[in-house]
């Protein structure tokens, strides 16, 4: 390949990168999906299974700068796990979430999204006697991407990983939230 055929290629793509790079216009709109969860390391003895659950909330996205905006959500989230030992036992905290994420577009209707999620426990059972004894809030970090099906509808797929320990039982293992959320996001 010439030097002038490597240039031309290097300047399409940057063309292509800079017409698709461009923040996201400000809407707002509806969320809903699924998640799976598991809550490691496992105590001695046992080991943590993945659990599906849901999640459903409300989004928003706010332009800060020309490739930047802000997604801040409230969200309802299930994170269920199970843990084997001698018998089977679910694991299951419901949060009320507030990630707040910021939004950075790629190519061809793709981007990123990432941030920190803080959640407060709704519902406990299978961690501790009482939900006063559930991390509150829980601090994560999410890290995603999405893509721009059509100008209402976007799907998501996000890794959530806790930051905190989620029982505040003094004998408890430091056991902390890991997550996989699937999103769909209808935009109005």
């Amino acid at each position: 390949m010439s030097c002038a055929c490597r240039i031309g290629a290097c300047l399409i793509v940057m063309c292509l990168s800079a017409s698709a790079a461009r923040a996201a216009d400000g809407t707002f709109g509806i969320a809903a999906g699924a998640t799976a969860s598991m809550f490691p390391p496992p105590d001695t003895g046992e080991t943590i299974e993945l659990a599906g659950g849901m999640l459903i909330g409300f989004y928003a996205v706010i332009p800060m700068s020309k490739s930047i905006s802000l997604m801040p959500e409230l969200l309802y989230v299930q994170k269920y796990s199970s843990r084997t030992a001698p018998t089977s036992t679910p694991l299951r905290v419901q949060y009320v979430e507030l990630p707040l994420l910021v939004k950075m577009p790629f190519l061809w209707g793709t981007y990123f999204a990432e941030g920190v999620a803080f959640g407060w426990p709704v519902e406990n059972s299978g961690f501790a006697p009482s939900l006063a004894q559930i991390t509150s809030p829980d601090v994560s970090i999410v890290i995603g991407g999405g893509y721009n099906v059509t100008k209402t509808l976007a799907l998501e797929i996000r890794y959530d990983t806790s930051m905190r320990q989620v029982s505040t039982v003094p004998a408890a293992p430091a056991q902390r939230g890991r997550s996989y959320l699937a999103i769909a996001k209808l935009h109005f």
